[in-house]
């Protein structure tokens, strides 16, 4: 099978980071493809910027979709992720989604451990979208700090450990996720110094695209929406909202 590990940011050096955790556990016979977005925002940390990255995230996959078997949406907010999972028929599995939903097999509660507060509101609702409310713990970030997206993991791992050393004492989280796509990779530099399991966000976005590739297979795809025209829109998406190219069924 072929996996697009696609990153919404425009920052190479996190499709790399991405790129780096994912590749080791992609399974004998998959083929995990890096890209990075071309349009679009450095690194995506507020809900303005996801809501105009979610439109380019659909124009990208509208263009490239037939190429593959599965798409990851590679960042923890999960831009254009419902909509894309609506028009598509072809697994579309969200970095967000997948860090929660595989949180859920390792504890009753999980927390969400970032690095900026600004994200807080915008994971919460990813949490909502999910209908994860009743397992949620929490999140945490840490304050005042601002750094390039390169630098957190080394200069940043003591708070980092101290937030979610909090989240487990306090909150009651018996999973952590460390959120974002800058923090892939992370786990396995902080694992042994905290005392629940850790949820790495690519690893468990690759393990559940080749799961839904196997699961996909033979089901029967329609087109789920009706047919619509468009001004001004994307050709690619344009034509497929229309119904006038092949939506992956």
């Amino acid at each position: 099978m072929k996996i697009l590990l696609y990153n919404p940011n425009t920052s190479e050096s996190i499709t790399n980071t991405l790129y780096d955790t994912a590749k080791l556990v992609v399974s004998e016979g998959t083929t995990l493809v890096p890209m990075t977005a071309k349009k679009g925002f450095p690194y995506i940390s507020t809900k303005v910027e996801a809501q105009i990255t979610g439109t380019l995230v659909l124009e990208k996959i509208a263009e490239i979709h037939l190429q593959y078997d599965a798409i990851i949406i590679a960042a923890f907010g999960d831009p254009g992720l419902i909509p894309a999972k609506t028009l598509f028929n072809l697994p579309i599995i969200g970095l967000g989604e997948a860090a929660m939903l595989s949180a859920c097999l390792f504890g009753k509660k999980f927390s969400i451990i970032s690095f900026t507060n600004a994200m807080a509101s915008w994971y919460e609702e990813s949490v909502e979208v999910l209908g994860l409310q009743p397992r949620y713990a929490g999140f945490r970030a840490i304050d005042g700090v601002n750094l390039t997206i390169d630098k957190i993991q080394t200069l940043q791992k003591k708070s980092l450990i101290e937030s979610a050393k909090l989240a487990i004492n306090i909150d009651g989280g018996e999973v952590v996720i460390f959120a974002g796509a800058p923090l892939s990779g992370f786990k396995k530099i902080v694992q042994k110094e905290i005392s629940v399991p850790v949820i790495d966000c690519a690893e468990a976005a690759v393990k559940q695209a080749e799961s839904a590739v196997v699961m996909n297979q033979n089901t029967i795809n329609k087109h789920k929406l009706p047919p619509k025209s468009s001004i001004g829109v994307d050709k690619k998406l344009s034509q497929l909202i229309s119904q006038k190219v092949n939506n992956g069924s």
